[in-house]
């Protein structure tokens, strides 16, 4: 039975249990529902309540409500005893950022009152704000607390609790005459105290000529952290609640990453710490926002060890805002030796050591950021790829290698392309399709380099426009090797179709850069595309990619770029034009493999084998002629579709009242939209029906088609026109 204090309330024990069962899962709505009778003062069972809220704290960590419900409960006058509000204390796991509110409200019940908590209470609240100082929404909000916590040097009971908040928090400008004084005299008041001792070590390197002699004579306080594996635990709930929502709080804060002791000792590469600072400088450590680092950007100073730029965003940032030749060769460097230090024993074998795996994953974010590749790096890849598997982790060095700079095209094959191709291929589809992925960033990449050259004329940038165009041939024979050699999978044609659309990006900059030129694909792969394997995404993404090369060459040629010097030969134009007139013929003319219309390629048919096929298809179903098989009515892909979008149009019809007699089965022809009007179906000509497939498909998502025959077709052209007046 529960004790009865004076007032009338009963007092019960809120133990949290030492071990916690692993199938012992508490829902939230349990853990609210017991927070709810503990706020209102009911008291259940103590085994029920206390083993409630501890097992959720535990597995799911405290939401933001009720942490300051619990906060309040222990901080207010209550009726709990001391072990209670311990254990209360020691179990407030937060799940999310602390906010600045919940720290407010435990400093609040900081001092001596008679409606202040214990001392002990108040010692296990710094002791918290301590072991949760990495999760706080503000960082700042202990600096700007940082009087009130001096102040209150003179309490005992709190004082080595206080020391330790105030010496991770002190930087120069809290340096102040009037606060060494201070500590100057609690120290000799109270001899070789370890907290005071250790805070004014702190203090003197800041002032070495002021703090002297006696003074931090002594043990000195080390300020470890309270409770490791309660930390540990907070970390990962933390990450958990991360994962989550997909955040990433690394790569947005402009703050200075800082890990566990644990992960200290095991990590690969350095934390920042910038040492030796003068007075008039801001080190990187100091930054506490964006405002603060856009305030001291010209003030700040790097720090010891620049390979620490591969885990810290904010050093990035700063190395990114503020190039430097010199600060490039550091990182090189320090890449170098971290490299080197990372080698295997052996010299360099087939395989990586865990911990040179990790560093080079740690090196793609970073040359994925800065879009460059230390010299390092690629030498130590180029010196590992004779002996590579082509397997093992393939994606980070592919990674790492699509970002070369741009150099001669044959001292690049001969380089690095032959030994990664016969590292990767192995007669399979897969490995073609990983090459073929590489090149595609690779492409991406010096797409990006060339945008960035301020002068088509800077010398060089003919070379480099020479290495590319050489690139995108080689990459392009490829592509359409994996289309040809192999049974193509989804997959690989979706990543033909990709590359296409990067190339297809790069071009579409001709016309405002003189150092772009248009490269189109090569005609066997658009040929290939259309009849083998075809799909709905296929078709929709090759006559967007179409559609893209067709309005880059009408505004480059109308109006080319600024230094242009370059005229694109008319026979060039008019074979790209080639593929437009035999798709449009195939898909909206029903004139399939004509090769007599001005520029048609007839898609590569010597006219002699037609007679053939069209003998065959008629033997199979005299119904459809060879000229018509390819187009919206009774394409294997969009004859479906054009049935679905005439029955929209025959629903839509009853639905605004017209009687329709008659629907059409499908598939549709001018002739059947003749004969279905005379049997009571609805009238629509065979351009409306047409240009409503289109329109129908683009209103799910397929657009490319329509887009394709809209800038193509003279008709619909204006079609077009009109619809947008």
């Amino acid at each position: 039975m529960p004790a009865i204090l004076s007032t009338g309330i009963a007092l019960f024990q809120f133990q949290w249990p030492v071990e916690l069962t692993q199938t012992e899962q508490v829902s939230i709505e349990d853990f609210e529902r017991a927070l709810q009778e503990f706020d209102v003062g009911k008291i259940p069972s103590q085994v029920k309540l206390s083993g409630i809220m501890s097992n959720f704290a535990y597995q799911n960590g405290i939401p933001a409500p009720a942490l300051i419900t619990l906060l309040n409960a222990v901080t207010l006058p209550n009726h709990l005893d001391q072990a209670s509000i311990t254990a209360i204390i020691k179990g407030l796991y937060p799940s999310t950022k602390v906010p600045s509110a919940h720290i407010f409200t435990i400093v609040n019940a900081l001092g001596q009152g008679k409606q202040k908590p214990s001392p002990v209470t108040q010692n296990l609240l710094l002791r918290w704000i301590i072991m949760v100082q990495d999760v706080l929404a503000e960082p700042t909000v202990l600096i700007k607390l940082y009087s009130v916590f001096f102040n209150l040097l003179d309490m005992i009971s709190i004082r080595a609790s206080l020391c330790h908040i105030l010496s991770i928090t002190t930087s120069r400008k809290h340096v102040r005459p009037f606060r060494i004084q201070m500590l100057l005299e609690l120290s000799k008041n109270f001899v070789s105290e370890p907290a005071l001792v250790g805070l004014l070590n702190v203090y003197k390197e800041y002032c070495p000529d002021v703090i002297v002699g006696q003074s931090v004579a002594g043990k000195s306080s080390i300020f470890q952290n309270p409770d490791p594996e309660w930390r540990n635990r907070l970390h990962t709930l933390q990450d958990i609640a991360v994962r989550a929502t997909d955040a990433c709080t690394n790569t947005t804060s402009f703050k200075v990453v800082r890990r566990g002791v644990k992960m200290i000792r095991t990590a690969v590469v350095p934390e920042v710490h910038t040492f030796c600072s003068d007075k008039l400088s801001t080190t990187l450590e100091d930054v506490n926002g964006i405002a603060d680092f856009v305030e001291n950007l010209d003030r700040l100073v790097l720090p010891n060890q620049l390979v620490s730029i591969l885990e810290d965003p904010l050093l990035r940032h700063y190395v990114t805002l503020n190039p430097n030749h010199t600060d490039q060769r550091r990182i090189d460097d320090w890449m170098s030796i971290l490299l080197d230090a990372r080698m295997p024993s052996q010299g360099l074998d087939s395989c990586m050591s865990e911990a040179l795996v990790e560093v080079l994953e740690k090196v793609l974010h970073y040359v994925r950021y800065s879009k460059h590749i230390p010299k390092s790096v690629s030498l130590y890849l180029l010196a590992f790829l004779p002996r590579w598997n082509g397997k093992d982790n393939r994606d980070i060095i592919l990674g790492l290698l699509a970002y070369l700079p741009i150099v001669p095209f044959e001292e690049l094959q001969q380089s690095t392309l032959a030994k990664i191709e016969f590292a990767v291929l192995d007669n399979t589809i897969e490995s073609a399709v990983a090459l073929l992925d590489y090149y595609t960033t690779l492409v991406r990449h010096w797409t990006t380099t060339l945008l960035s050259l301020p002068d088509p004329d800077s010398p060089g940038v003919a070379e480099m426009m020479q290495s590319f165009a050489a690139l995108v041939d080689y990459s392009s024979l490829l592509s359409l090797s994996l289309l040809a050699s192999y049974t193509p999978t989804q997959r690989a044609i979706s990543t033909v179709l990709s590359y296409h659309e990067t190339l297809v990006h790069t071009i579409s900059h001709a016309v405002s850069h003189a150092q772009i030129r248009i490269l189109t694909p090569f005609t066997e792969t658009i040929y290939l595309l259309v009849f083998f394997n075809p799909t709905l995404s296929t078709l929709s993404r090759l006559c967007h990619i179409l559609a893209t090369y067709k309005g880059t060459f009408e505004a480059a040629m109308s109006k080319p770029p600024p230094g242009s010097k370059y005229e694109y030969p008319r026979a060039f134009v008019s074979h790209f034009n080639g593929f437009l007139m035999d798709i449009c013929n195939l898909l909206w003319r029903s004139r399939a493999f004509n090769g007599t219309d001005t520029n048609a390629l007839g898609c590569l048919l010597p006219p002699a084998i037609l007679p053939p096929i069209a003998a065959y298809l008629d033997m199979l179903t005299p119904r459809y002629a060879l000229q018509a098989v390819f187009s919206l009515s009774h394409h294997l892909v969009l004859s479906g579709l054009s049935t679905a979008a005439i029955r929209d149009l025959e629903a839509k019809a009853a639905t605004d009242g017209r009687l329709v007699r008659t629907r059409h089965i499908g598939p549709v022809t001018q002739r059947s939209l003749e004969a279905l009007a005379m049997d009571g179906g609805i009238k629509v000509s065979w351009a409306d029906y047409r240009l409503g497939v289109l329109r129908w498909l683009g209103e799910r998502g397929v657009a490319g088609i329509g887009v394709l025959m809209s800038c193509t077709m003279k008709q619909l052209m204006a079609t077009k026109i009109t619809a947008a007046r």
